[in-house]
Parts: C-alpha cells; sequence; structure tokens
C-alpha cells in the first residue's frame, strides 16, 4: 500500500515537471440544447467542413444558429405528419450537394475527418428534404421576399417559445 502511495506521489512530481502534461484537451462539448437534442461543438465542425450550413454560416457562432434553427424546424416537422422521401430524391439531394464540390474533392475523406458516415449524410439530406416540403406546404413553394420574412418571423417566434437568443438569429 505504502508502495503505491509513493509511486503515485513520484508520478505527480515526474508530471508535475513536464511542460503541459496537466493541461486538459478538450474532446468535444455541448454548444446548445434543443428540445432536448444536444449540439456539440463537432457537430458545427462537421457541418461547416462539408458545407452543409450554406454560406450563411461564416463562423461557429452562425453555423450553430443555423443548427438550432434545423432542429426547431425539424421538431415543428415532426408534429405534423411528414411525407417520407423517397431514396431517389435522397440520392438526388446528396448529388446536388457534391456536384458543389470542386471535381477531385475527396468527399469520402472530409466526411471521415470529422466523423460522418454515409447513412448519417443520407441522414442529414433526408431532413433537409423533410425541411422543405414542411415549408412548402406552410409557406407555399413561390420562393421570393414575402416567403423569406414569413419564414424568419416564424423562426423567431420557433427560438422565443423555446426560450433562445432571438437578436441576429434568422
Amino acid at each position: 500500500m505504502r508502495g503505491l502511495a509513493v509511486a503515485a506521489a513520484f508520478g505527480a512530481w515526474v508530471l508535475a515537471g513536464v511542460p503541459g502534461a496537466a493541461q486538459q484537451v478538450e474532446v468535444d462539448r455541448t454548444l446548445q440544447r434543443v428540445y432536448g437534442t444536444a449540439i456539440m461543438a463537432s457537430d458545427v465542425r462537421e457541418a461547416r467542413v462539408l458545407k452543409l450550413v450554406g454560406d450563411a454560416a461564416a463562423n461557429d457562432e452562425a453555423a450553430l444558429t443555423v443548427l438550432e434553427n434545423r432542429l426547431l424546424m425539424l421538431h415543428e416537422v415532426s408534429r405534423a405528419t411528414p411525407v417520407e422521401p423517397g431514396r431517389d430524391a435522397i440520392a438526388a439531394r446528396r448529388k446536388a450537394w457534391a456536384a458543389t464540390w470542386p471535381p477531385g474533392t475527396d468527399l469520402a475523406g472530409l466526411m471521415a475527418r470529422v466523423g460522418t458516415s454515409d447513412q448519417g449524410l443520407d441522414g442529414w439530406f433526408r431532413d433537409d428534404l423533410l425541411i422543405a416540403a414542411y415549408l412548402d406546404q406552410r409557406f407555399g413553394a413561390q420562393a421570393d421576399a414575402a416567403r423569406a420574412t414569413r419564414i424568419g418571423e416564424w423562426i423567431t417566434e420557433m427560438r422565443k417559445r423555446a426560450k433562445m437568443k432571438v437578436s441576429g438569429s434568422v
């Protein structure tokens, strides 16, 4: 027993002399919860690296807001009776995403770097399609400034109901 105490003391003494040995490395952390679903720092990184949040996410804070709004919308979609998009629609959405990258981009390598599987990416595109169908049903399919304003007001109201920061959130 005394030997363990001496070994522990020696180990602490050795580590104290090693620069950076006492530093902790953050692996991941929860940035926000939306209706019980955690948004992790790795989710923000994944969405930005894979360009899943569009040009609106110029930084991590903007990407987090996009992810928050996405979860709020998915919560609303789940309360309706969504029509599941077919495999062909998901594959077409994925193909459209892949076409936004320069030729020769190692998409599989990017996905591996951020820990995304093919199933995870297809799930993202499935949710994209569910949200798009819901927005078309609720706000009309014609994209115009009035529709964008109504969607922005709707998102602001959802953020208020969820007790989330509203200013600059839409």
